[in-house]
């Protein structure tokens, strides 16, 4: 008889991992096959009202998060010793469990699913790239004179970043990269060949070129028979007809405020061509408070947000919507902390001072709330947010979307 059931995909790594942990507890688990990708039904939301993956079961109990899960899966007996030895090992394993599921798959996660399913960003898979090769060095330093993270044993962080590792080696960790993580790889090979993990995940894919984003193939324009031209029409009907005058497009706000000293476009220039402290540094000197405000874009409803992905995908949504102020507009939204415990806020430069001259074009701009910045008081989280760096309210950068 199965212990519970975990809703999941079974090629996800947060789900092999919680199977990989029930394996070595000896017990069995149902795979329910649930793909968010998809849609989750209304059933699973009765269940799971935030529709978060993976989910367990198990009678009237249930529970979230793959850290939680697992522990819960572990604590069962502990007989293979998945959460340490004594306290302060049980506290490292949730150091390193935590680091996996925040920062190891935070990274890998956005930078291979921008490439797969988009939309495609390439500051995002640049930003995701860099902070992967940064977490993956701190790995390799850690393992140089360990063969697990914690300890003498296997633990469930172990499991989760060896799992996670997998992940990553069959998409975007290719042969060369991998070269250059000897400790790791060695890891890597003790762990995921382990009967335990093996049955769950299978014999690990080593990609030798990481996969990269191919645009689209633009269809041909079929060419189209010109119609024949009509015939004139009477004069008398000429005259009786008069078509009526086009209404005049309505302009922006914006327009009245005429031409800055400082051009929008130069600012958008200096930020694409240069490191961004450079860039802020000319910024600070070209800007002018009585042309430009700074505001902060803070979403009113950060616990609807579940992936972090989905919420990058939010911000693209709104940048989307906001093209009519484009000419007005610069700026960079941010995604901080991790799946399920996230929030997003954002620093724009706009064009004069009325917020709701810029954002009102977009439908979605009353689901944040919009506060002025000084360049100066708040130099820091200025350029941190451009830079997409830093924590905000105690979390940390995860992604991040410039408007320009």
């Amino acid at each position: 008889m199965a212990f519970g059931k975990i809703y999941g995909m079974a090629s996800n790594p947060r789900t092999q991992f919680v199977q990989a942990a029930a394996k070595y507890e000896g017990l069995e688990l149902e795979l329910v096959e649930t793909n968010p990708f998809e849609g989750v039904s209304a059933e699973y939301k009765e269940k799971f009202p935030l529709g978060l993956i993976p989910a367990f079961e198990a009678g009237d109990f249930k529970l979230t998060e793959c850290v939680a899960i697992a522990n819960y899966v572990a604590a069962q007996s502990n007989a293979a010793g998945l959460l340490g030895s004594n306290k302060e090992d049980a506290a490292l394993v949730q150091q390193w469990t935590l680091w996996g599921n925040s920062h190891l798959i935070g990274a890998l996660g956005p930078w291979i699913l921008t490439i797969l399913r988009g939309p495609y960003n390439k500051a995002t898979v640049e930003s995701c790239k860099q902070r992967a090769q940064d977490h993956l060095a701190y790995l390799e330093k850690h393992l140089s004179s360990r063969t697990f993270l914690v300890g003498e044993r296997i633990t469930i962080a172990d499991l989760f970043v060896a799992i996670s590792l997998s992940f990553g080696f069959a998409k975007v960790l290719d042969a060369e990269f991998r070269a250059t993580l000897p400790n790791t790889m060695r890891f890597f090979n003790t762990v995921i060949n382990q009967e335990n993990v093996k049955s769950i995940v299978g014999q690990p894919t080593l990609i030798e070129k990481a996969i990269v984003y191919t645009p689209p193939k633009k269809e041909e324009k079929k060419k189209e028979t010109p119609a024949p031209k009509p015939k004139a029409a009477p004069a008398a009907q000429e005259e009786e007809e008069e078509s009526a005058p086009a209404e005049p497009k309505a302009k922006h706000p914006c327009e009245a405020l005429g031409k800055p000293t400082l051009v929008l476009d130069e600012v958008k220039r200096q930020y694409s061509n240069n490191d961004t402290k450079d860039f802020f540094e000319w910024f600070e000197k070209n800007y002018n408070p009585n042309e430009y405000s700074l505001v902060r874009a803070s979403y009113k409803y950060p616990t609807e947000l579940t992936q972090v992905f989905m919420s990058s995908n939010l911000i693209t949504g709104l940048h989307t919507r906001l093209e009519a102020s484009r000419k007005f507009l610069f700026g960079n939204n941010c995604v901080y902390g991790t799946n399920n415990d996230s929030i997003i806020e954002g620093v724009y430069l706009i064009r004069g001072s009325n917020v709701e001259d810029i954002f009102s074009v977009a439908p979605d701009w009353e689901s944040y709330e919009f506060t002025p910045l000084d360049l100066k008081a708040d130099r820091q989280f200025i350029l941190e947010n451009w830079s997409w760096e830093g924590d905000c309210k105690g979390k940390p950068c995860a992604d991040g979307k410039t408007f320009k």
